[in-house]
This record gives C-alpha cells, structure tokens and sequence, in this order.
C-alpha cells in the first residue's frame, strides 16, 4: 500500500510504501508525483520503502524509468529519497535510477532515515 501527505511547510512529499506492492501500483504512484506540479518547479520527495514486499520483476523496471522521466518534465528538478533495506529493492531503485533519462531527476537511496531527511531538506528551493 503506498500512501503519500504533502508536507506544505516543509515542501515534501511524504510516502509511506508498505506491503505487498505489485507493479500497477508502483507505476500508478510514480505516475502520481506529477500531480505537485501546481505546487513549485521542484518536488521533493521522502518515501520509506523498507517495509514493501515487491511483486514485480526486472522487466518491468524500464517502463518504471519512463514514467520517472516523464514527472521530470514537469518540475525544474526532482530530489527523490527512498529508504530501503532489502538488496533486491536497492538494486531495483539503482536500475530505475540508471533508467531515468532526464538529468533534473535525482533518486538516491538510503538505509537511515536521518541521512535521507537531512539531503532532501538541505536541497534548493
């Protein structure tokens, strides 16, 4: 289940991903960042994954990419911070990251929570 509040004093996106998560819903949330848009040219975005089961393969991971590319287009930059735990999550995220043809989308992932606060609230506005 993916859940998501934006934070307006703070500027991010909060998203909590837990459980099962299959790839409609992956892409469907993805597909959704586009919709802060209205909000400022940059997104930042906190989501904690460590708790997401993923049912989804390897395969799918280039249309994951396209649909990260796309949001790209509507922001001036995007800080994208995941924090995850399991090392077929990781090296999902790493795949989507090499994936992501835009140069002003930034997907970083981290272990600690700390640290993935700390880089996108130290991000420019």
């Amino acid at each position: 289940m993916v859940t998501q509040k934006f934070d307006k004093e703070q500027n991010i996106l909060f998203v909590d991903n837990t459980g099962r998560l299959e790839f409609e819903a992956m892409r469907t949330y993805f597909s959704s960042l586009k919709d802060y848009s209205d909000l400022g040219n940059y997104l930042f975005v906190l989501e904690d994954a460590r708790k997401v089961n993923v049912k989804f393969s390897s395969e799918h991971l280039d249309r994951l990419s396209k649909v990260l590319s796309k949001v790209a287009k509507e922001y001036e930059e995007v800080y994208h911070a995941v924090l995850l735990n399991e090392r077929k999550n990781v090296a999902y995220a790493t795949m989507i990251n090499e994936g992501i043809s835009e140069p002003n989308y930034f997907l970083r992932v981290f272990s600690s929570y700390q640290i993935a606060s700390d880089w996108v609230k130290n991000k420019p506005e």
